[in-house]
């Protein structure tokens, strides 16, 4: 999945005001991903939601500085759904695979099922703490 461009940077601006565009950008883009992530069969938007929640980590363990005390919840949010939306991900490679092992892709069946359930829970969680609103406010 390509990254979205983000518009607008000056590269003769103060950190800041880029870091807020960069972080918004990437903020946007897991927002969208993730909203169509949350239907149990959307694999690929799965797997496109775990690479964007990635880019949003990254560039916040960057700018953190920066942009104060309200990077880093979102950081660890973003984290812990990069690492749930991998582990979901891995199922999804692993069980084309397994097909002829009953128990083993009755297993990942199961097992991919409970990780979806935990990423919308993780979802839901990090809109009711406010993570990524309290970003906003912070960009």
């Amino acid at each position: 999945m390509k990254a979205r461009a983000v518009e607008g940077l000056d590269p003769a601006a103060p950190l800041r005001p880029n870091a807020a565009r960069i972080v918004q950008t990437r903020l946007d883009e897991l927002r969208t991903l993730a909203e169509q992530a949350l239907a149990p069969d959307a694999a690929e938007a799965q797997h496109d939601a775990r690479i964007a929640a990635k880019r949003l980590r990254y560039v916040l363990e960057i700018v953190r500085p920066c942009l104060g005390e309200a990077a880093e919840p979102a950081r660890r949010a973003a984290k812990e759904i990069q690492t749930v939306l991998g582990d979901l991900h891995d199922c999804d490679t692993i069980l084309p695979k397994a097909e002829h092992v009953a128990s083993l892709a009755a297993a990942l069946r199961t097992r991919r099922a409970r990780l979806h359930r935990e990423f919308v829970a993780l979802w839901q969680l990090q809109a009711s703490r406010g993570a990524w609103a309290a970003l906003e406010r912070a960009l």
